[in-house]
């Protein structure tokens, strides 16, 4: 629409609306919603025009939750003179109450914003514009509202993915991945779920978890963070895993958070989707760019490979899910602290996956040899679950070595949660060469001897 069309469009609304006021007539939801949206377009063309005068001072702009807070905020202000302006009066609706929706409605998560709102939902289920779940305090209950048509759940779907620069459609873009306002979507098209598009959204606080309340949670006991504290400040190779929704990612962050603050090192950190916004001041922050073709395309692998150019201390992987297992693992073995998380059910799980998908990139070197390089190249494993009537729980720590006999990777349990006692037990010391790593580190003798094999058993 052209600006002149749009002043014309403006100048015919206004007489119906004039129209309208003088006859002192109330509008139904639908009109009034409709009006107010006709308006804020308006408004948007408006604004178009001032940016394009003054384009030379354009920034990047950070679609983050504070970014959010401000379009809200211009929203309102927005919408509330348009309400009163008009002297706007809706059926069923006080001025306020119905300010509040719009604003919810054209800038915020329209009626999922209460679930937005509310700290104890994790998870956002969509099956349908009538159909909506949410986990709440890790249990699945049923929304209390769903969308009023399904026209108003798919113009709010679109609104999101427009937002975050995506397109949904019936052709190459039947599934969306995308990120906005620091939370994770995927929405699929009717063509993968016939009764409805879905969407499904993983919500991550502003605020980071942090470790203390990781360990008053009952996650992990307080000798556990240490144990995976100085793993982290000794720049061992950790993989962090567990099946999906079990918190690894939050778990993870919290450590980093606070290890690698504490050590003062440099962290390069590589992302398909960002999710964990790491509060180390010394970080590199890189995402994954699709691009026309391979060419132009910026994979994890690839930006795992960058990371070894930018001197780091730490690597940091938000999810290795595919080949880029190999650059992961290159890494580790190249003497950097490598850490990132998978998803497994078990060690041994993570350990099969990872030689899998390091075969998906290196199909000619075999097995053997593949277990070797991890063998050798990995250190700790550690696991995470979310077990129904206790919660998230690190259900095992386990170290991995390579056995030059069997020639594949071994794995010795150094942590256990008991399911008996609801505690953490510690089942073995961790071996003198992991530790002699750590110790090349700068990790004191003195911190070492009482959880190291053979050790505490020295004479000073």
């Amino acid at each position: 629409m052209g600006i002149e069309n749009v002043k014309s469009f403006r100048q015919e609304k206004n007489k119906i609306t004039s129209a309208k006021q003088e006859g002192n007539v109330m509008y139904d939801y639908e009109e009034a919603l409709d009006l107010v949206r006709d308006e804020l377009k308006l408004q948007l063309v408006d604004d178009l025009e001032q940016k394009l005068l003054g384009a030379d001072k354009a920034e990047t702009i950070i679609k983050n939750k504070a970014y959010l807070r401000r379009k809200k905020e211009d929203h309102r202000e927005k919408i509330t003179n348009i309400v009163y302006s008009k002297s706007l009066r809706v059926r069923d609706y006080d001025n306020q109450r119905f300010i509040d929706e719009m604003v919810d409605e054209f800038a915020g998560h329209s009626i999922l914003s209460d679930a937005f709102r509310d700290d104890a939902v994790s998870d956002i289920f969509c099956l349908a514009w009538n159909k909506i779940y949410v986990e709440k305090d890790g249990k699945n209950v049923k929304y209390e509202k769903f969308f009023r048509s399904p026209k108003q759940y798919k113009d709010f779907v679109e609104r999101l993915l427009r937002e975050a620069g995506k397109e949904m459609n019936n052709g190459a873009n039947k599934i969306v991945d995308f990120d906005i306002y620091e939370d994770r979507y995927c929405a699929t098209s009717k063509k993968v779920s016939p009764k409805d598009i879905s969407l499904t959204i993983r919500k991550h606080a502003e605020s980071h978890i942090k470790l203390h309340q990781i360990v008053d949670k009952g996650c992990m006991s307080q000798k556990v963070a240490d144990l995976l504290g100085t793993f982290i400040l000794g720049e061992l190779n950790l993989i962090y895993a567990g099946i999906t929704g079990s918190g690894k990612t939050t778990s993870m962050r919290a450590l980093l958070d606070y290890y690698v603050t504490k050590a003062n090192k440099r962290m390069l950190v590589c992302e398909d989707t960002q999710e964990l916004f790491p509060e180390n001041d010394h970080t590199v922050e890189l995402v994954t760019s699709k691009g026309d073709s391979e060419d132009t395309s910026i994979t994890l692998g690839d930006l795992i490979i960058t990371a070894l150019r930018l001197k780091p201390k730490y690597i940091v992987v938000g999810e290795v899910r595919g080949v880029e297992a190999e650059s992961a693992v290159e890494g580790m073995a190249t003497g950097h602290s490598t850490i990132f998380s998978m998803h497994a059910g078990l060690p041994i799980d993570a350990v099969n996956r990872l030689v899998t998908k390091y075969l998906q990139a290196m199909p000619s070197l075999g097995v053997d040899v593949v277990e070797r390089i991890i063998g050798n190249a990995l250190d700790y494993i550690a696991i995470q679950d979310d077990i129904p009537g206790i919660g998230r729980r690190v259900t095992s720590i386990t170290e991995v070595t390579y056995d030059y006999v069997t020639r594949r990777v071994a794995l010795k349990p150094i942590v256990k949660f008991d399911f008996k006692t609801k505690d953490f037990s510690f089942e073995n010391k961790i071996s003198p060469e992991k530790a002699e790593k750590m110790l090349r580190r700068g990790i004191p003798y003195e911190t070492l001897r009482p959880i190291v094999e053979g050790w505490d058993e020295e004479v000073a």
